[in-house]
């Protein structure tokens, strides 16, 4: 049982979906359904472990970033109060996910 739950920043929804019709246009459907149910589990995973990831501080604090799915870095942010695992960004690629976050503060 999930002891943390899990909201997403409105973007960060958007997110999935560009990350999605990315892969889809050169990888195909599948390739894409596949790496975004990777991003999608390892999402899940911070239900449950809301601490891991790098702490980055320097950029907003409480923030934390940690790798999925070989190339997406999911940027995220813990309220232990409301027991709430607030999901700013999902990046992939090496896209800039350092300024996006700060934009959606």
């Amino acid at each position: 049982m999930s002891t943390y739950k899990l909201d997403y920043h409105p973007e960060a929804e958007q997110d999935l979906i560009n990350i999605y019709n990315f892969i889809e246009a050169y990888a195909g459907r599948i390739t894409a359904q596949r790496k975004l149910a990777e991003i999608e589990t390892a999402t899940y995973r911070l239900a449950d472990l809301p601490k891991i990831g790098t702490i980055r501080d320097d950029l907003i604090p409480g923030l934390r970033a940690v790798p999925a799915a070989e190339k997406a870095v999911l940027c995220f942010t813990v309220d232990d109060e409301t027991r709430t695992v607030f999901i700013l960004c999902v990046s992939y690629a090496g896209s800039d996910w350092a300024s996006r976050v700060k934009e959606r503060l």
